[in-house]
C-alpha cells in the first residue's frame, strides 16, 4: 500500500499537467473559432469537434482529480457531524461505493465501449479520429478514481476535504507572520499608538 501512496503525488502532478493542457486546447479552439468566424468570415470547422473532445476529457479527468482531493460533489451535512472513528468509517463506506461504481460502470463498461468503437472503426465526423480514443477517457478516469478510492479506504485520515475559508485564513496568518518577521506592520494605527505611548 505504501507503493500506492508513493505514486499519489506523481499521479496528481501528471493529472494537473494534462488538465492544464486540455484547458489550453479548449481555450485555443475557442479563440481560433472566434477569429476565423468574425475576422476572416470563414469559420474553422475542426474547432467545434476538437473543443467538444477536450471538454469530455477535461470533465472526466477533472472528476478523477477531484475525487483524489475530496473536492467532488458530496453531501456534507451528515459527515460534518461525525468525528474520529465514525467519520473514518463513513469515508471508507463512501469510497467503497464510489470504487464499485468506477470499476463496474466506468472502467469495465467504458472499456467495452472503447473496444467496440475501435472494432467497428468508428471515426469522428470532422477530424476523422477513431472514436475509441475519444472514449478512452472513460475507463482511464474510472481507473484513476479506483486508485484514489483505494487510498482513501486504506488511510482515510490522510484525506481531508478542503475548507476554503480555513485555507485562506491559514494563508493570511502565514503572510502576516512573514511580514512581522520583516518588521512590517499591517495595522497603521499601531504605529500611531506607539508614538503616543512614547
Amino acid at each position: 500500500m505504501t507503493i500506492l501512496f508513493s505514486l499519489k503525488r506523481p499521479v496528481d502532478r501528471l493529472l494537473e499537467t494534462v488538465l492544464v493542457l486540455l484547458f489550453f486546447v479548449l481555450f485555443t479552439c475557442v479563440i481560433i473559432q472566434v477569429f476565423t468566424r468574425y475576422v476572416l468570415n470563414d469559420p474553422a470547422i475542426f474547432t467545434e469537434e476538437a473543443s467538444r473532445f477536450a471538454i469530455i476529457w477535461l470533465s472526466l479527468l477533472g472528476t478523477a482529480y477531484a475525487c483524489g482531493r475530496l473536492e467532488h460533489m458530496a453531501y456534507t451535512m451528515f459527515p460534518d457531524k461525525l468525528k474520529d472513528g465514525k467519520l473514518l468509517t463513513h469515508m471508507r463506506s463512501v469510497a467503497v461505493i464510489v470504487l464499485l461504481f468506477a470499476l463496474s460502470v466506468m472502467f469495465y463498461g467504458g472499456g467495452k465501449l472503447v473496444l467496440r468503437a475501435l472494432q467497428f472503426e468508428q471515426l469522428s465526423a470532422t477530424l476523422a479520429l477513431p472514436m475509441g480514443y475519444v472514449y478512452l477517457c472513460i475507463p482511464l478516469s474510472g481507473l484513476l478514481i479506483v486508485f484514489y478510492q483505494m487510498l482513501i479506504i486504506a488511510k482515510p485520515e490522510h484525506f481531508k476535504a478542503v475548507d476554503e475559508v480555513e485555507v485562506a485564513l491559514e494563508h493570511i496568518a502565514e503572510e502576516e507572520r512573514k511580514l512581522a518577521e520583516e518588521g512590517i506592520l499591517l495595522d497603521p494605527t499601531a504605529e500611531s499608538r506607539k508614538e503616543k505611548q512614547s
